[in-house]
């Protein structure tokens, strides 16, 4: 009889046993899940606040920006008084009512991993309420391809401009401004733009100051005449540089004059394609500086570089943007090009102007290679 008890006795403590540790076994999985979806939410949290914080902070830094792009407004006969003829430019007198346009049927970019924003660099001296575009870089973000394209579209080019007589391609900007320029650029090469950002090309040496200059390698005929001309609007730096051939440290001032240098040969060309390549070889290796700068380097470059802006992106755009690329950005591949390409134009004298007359159909399809694969 007391065996019987103890046995039942013992099969129920054991009995109990696996209860509780079947229990314990459940309380494991399910406070398991519960850590998890803790620890989820407290990472989502942290996130979404960072995000905030970035979204705020970027909000406060992007109201330094001007929204007020250029309306154009020069006459023509202002346009024609200012400009002079390129003398590298050679070629026969051609007819404007024999130029064949074409029509680019399918438009450039607007997909979604396409973004294009056109860069433009204005002339303004002071004292002086319109401008010339003194450079205009398209560039191309590729987020399929993790790619970043800068494309230079030469000012002497001649083109359609909208509402206009056809004309050099910096001559739209005069007349009507960075929107006349993005109909431009959609009417002869079919690009969709994305949104404009304009910066008076004299302020960008203080955003090259900001992150402590750039590295440039210069040819002899470069460092010579940057020694003697010293910068554009700046006479007081003739003279007193010491340039020379070879690598170069440049401040903002030696690189704006850099960038400017029409008169000098180099590998790149004679003229305007030595200029635009200089202009993006300025831009890349601000690029790849700015990589490099700490958060407080970066946002002293804001805080130089954001009031001399003009843009006709929201803050939104902007800030989804940025949030989307600076990630990415150490990974991006950077190219350049200019427009129109080698082997895709011609010189050509119209109406007593010196102009580059484009193989419009060879261009787009450049345009659309490097946008579209």
């Amino acid at each position: 009889m007391m065996k019987s008890m103890n046995f039942k006795r013992r099969t129920t403590n054991k009995g109990n046993s696996r209860t509780q540790k079947r229990t314990k076994s459940k309380m494991s999985k399910f406070q398991k899940i519960r850590i998890a979806l803790v620890t989820t939410c407290v990472i989502e949290s942290l996130v979404l606040s960072l995000l905030l914080f970035v979204a705020i902070f970027l909000g406060g830094k992007l109201s330094m920006i001007s929204r007020t792009l250029s309306q154009g407004g020069m006459s023509l006969s202002e346009y024609l008084a200012g400009e002079t003829n390129n003398p590298d430019i050679k070629g026969d007198v051609v007819d404007p009512d024999d130029v064949d346009w074409g029509d680019p049927a399918n438009k450039i970019g607007g997909g979604k991993d396409i973004i294009n924003i056109l860069l433009i660099g204005q002339d303004r001296r002071a004292g002086e309420s319109r401008a010339r575009s003194d450079s205009m870089i398209l560039c191309t973000i590729n987020r399929a391809k993790d790619t970043i394209t800068m494309t230079s579209f030469m000012r002497d080019m001649y083109v359609q401009i909208p509402g206009y007589q056809d004309n050099r391609i910096n001559a739209s900007y005069a007349f009507g401004g960075a929107k006349l320029l993005e109909k431009c650029l959609n009417v002869n090469f079919g690009i969709v733009v994305d949104g404009c950002i304009e910066v008076d090309f004299s302020g960008f040496q203080e955003v090259i100051d900001t992150v402590g200059g750039i590295d440039i390698e210069l040819t002899a005929a470069e460092a010579a005449y940057l020694n003697k001309w010293g910068n554009w609007d700046v006479e007081k730096n003739a003279g007193q540089w010491s340039l020379k051939e070879g690598k170069n440290h440049l401040n903002g001032s030696q690189a704006l004059a850099y960038s400017r240098i029409r008169e000098v040969s180099s590998d790149a060309g004679y003229g305007d394609y030595g200029r635009t390549n200089r202009q993006r070889t300025v831009l890349t290796k601000l690029m790849e500086k700015a990589k490099k700068l700490d958060m407080f380097e970066a946002n002293e470059m804001l805080n130089d570089l954001l009031p001399l802006l003009a843009t006709d992106l929201s803050n939104k755009q902007i800030i989804n943007l940025s949030m989307e690329l600076l990630p990415e950005l150490n990974a991006m591949k950077l190219n350049s090009q200019q427009i129109p390409a080698d082997g895709a134009h011609e010189g050509a004298m119209i109406r007593d102007m010196a102009v580059l007359l484009p193989d419009l159909e060879k261009n787009r399809e450049i345009l659309a290679k490097i946008m579209e694969e």
